[in-house]
């Protein structure tokens, strides 16, 4: 779905214009967007979950590829809080803002097939421990949640093969997954936010997790 948003320049500041989505892509231009990871706390010897979803197969960019727990473009006029919105949107899940833990902005440029996408991500984490019974998933958005253990994250990102768990229509489905499933660029990034989940989870802060500081209004 098309959408107005707010065009940014290069350091993440508003430059007053406003444009529609697709323009943004097509042209290379920044924006905001809002990333929601999901961690489940510690569940017996598996430990620690990190969630993702598996975007559904009809999407425009990176169909059947495994990102973000939930995630979306703030709108005109929107802060970085406002995309809680997608979390209840995609997966049915309702969270308020002093929920979740802001992890800061991350800057992010990739290309894709509409021309590039440059976006400043304010990205936040939320504790939660989830069931399948739990999820309504946006069915032209979300194929499925799946579960990883986030001790395996690491290896995943080195290039192993790791297990996971995939929910979809109130079921379990246990597989295996590579980095090469999730949408590029996405190594780093998951090192990142479960170094950032594991220091939460162990009672401390999630720290300067991303450089480019907190998610502003």
């Amino acid at each position: 779905m098309d959408e107005k948003i707010d065009i940014l320049d290069e350091l993440g500041e508003k430059t007053g214009r406003v444009a529609w989505k697709s323009e943004a892509h097509r042209d290379g231009l920044w924006h905001r967007c809002f990333h929601l990871w999901i961690v489940g706390p510690v569940q017996g010897s598996d430990g620690p979950h990190l969630f993702v979803q598996r975007r559904a197969s009809g999407k425009e960019t990176w169909p059947n590829r495994l990102d973000v727990t939930a995630a979306g473009h703030l709108m005109a006029g929107e802060s970085g809080l406002d995309g809680l919105r997608e979390l209840e949107e995609e997966l049915g899940i309702v969270v308020g803002p002093d929920e979740v833990t802001p992890l800061g902005t991350r800057r992010n440029e990739l290309e894709i097939p509409a021309g590039m996408d440059r976006e400043f991500q304010d990205v936040f984490l939320l504790v939660r421990d989830l069931a399948p019974s739990d999820l309504r998933l946006q069915e032209e958005e979300v194929a499925s949640v799946a579960r990883l253990r986030l001790r395996d994250v690491e290896g995943l990102c080195e290039g192993e093969e790791v297990h996971l768990e995939e929910w979809a229509d109130g079921k379990r489905q246990a597989s295996t997954t590579r980095i090469e499933h999730f949408v590029p660029g996405e190594d780093l990034y998951l090192t990142r936010i479960a170094r950032a989940a594991g220091e939460v989870l162990n009672g401390g802060g999630a720290g300067d997790t991303f450089s480019s500081g907190p998610p502003k209004g």
